[in-house]
C-alpha cells in the first residue's frame, strides 16, 4: 500500500525542490503572462507567452 501524504509533507517537498526568493524567503509560484500583438509580416494576431516568478515581495507589481 502507498504511504498517505499529508499537507505538511507536500509543503516541505515543494520548499526543498523549488527556488525561494532571496529577499522574503517565500517559495516562488509561477504564472503565465500572455500578450497579444499584431504581426505586420503575416497580417495576423499572434500571442507571446511568458512565465513569471511571483512571491510576496513582487506580488503587487505583477498583479497590478
Amino acid at each position: 500500500m502507498a504511504k498517505k501524504q499529508d499537507f505538511a509533507s507536500k509543503l516541505a517537498k515543494t520548499q526543498r525542490k523549488s527556488e525561494s526568493c532571496p529577499t522574503c524567503g517565500d517559495v516562488y509560484s509561477f504564472i503565465k503572462k500572455e500578450k497579444a500583438y499584431y504581426s505586420e509580416s503575416s497580417n495576423s494576431w499572434k500571442y507571446e507567452m511568458k512565465s513569471i516568478k511571483v512571491c510576496k515581495c513582487n506580488e503587487k507589481e505583477v498583479y497590478a
